[in-house]
């Protein structure tokens, strides 16, 4: 069975336990209490649930008139198709909604060819970050 909908505390902190610490380990550096920031933080946020287990966060915030992406994926997910179609559907509503949407993480070869293929573009890169972004065609 499969959920789609915010995710409640103990699913987000147990998805931020299970994640890789590649997908983590900017959250953890920033932010203590994640469910709580994410609370009082997200203008948007959706989770994806299977089978009971979380697989998926995606929440929006908002910093100096910007927008900003932050998500965590469970590792080992089996569901690559679901989780690739909902996320992307997801994320292009928020950007219909929004404007224009960041996104900044670690450089890393699987995350940096994922974010590409749900449509983001580079927008800069240091020695180990990279920022992307996404609007509509046309806007």
């Amino acid at each position: 069975m499969i959920e789609i909908r915010p995710l409640n505390k103990s699913e987000l902190l147990k998805l931020i336990d299970e994640a890789q610490d590649s997908e983590t380990r900017n959250l953890k550096q920033i932010i203590k209490e994640p469910f709580e920031f994410f609370q009082r933080k997200a203008v948007r946020q959706s989770g994806i649930i299977i089978n009971g287990k979380p697989i998926y966060f995606g929440a929006i915030t908002q910093r100096r008139n910007k927008y900003f992406l932050w998500t965590v994926v469970n590792k080992n997910v089996r569901e690559q198709f679901t989780l690739y179609k909902v996320s992307k559907r997801t994320i292009l509503k928020w950007v219909k909604q929004l404007g224009i949407i960041y996104a900044k993480m670690e450089k890393n070869i699987k995350h940096t060819n994922w974010v590409k293929k749900m449509g983001f573009k580079v927008l800069e890169e240091t020695d180990n970050l990279i920022t992307f972004y996404l609007k509509l065609e046309g806007a």
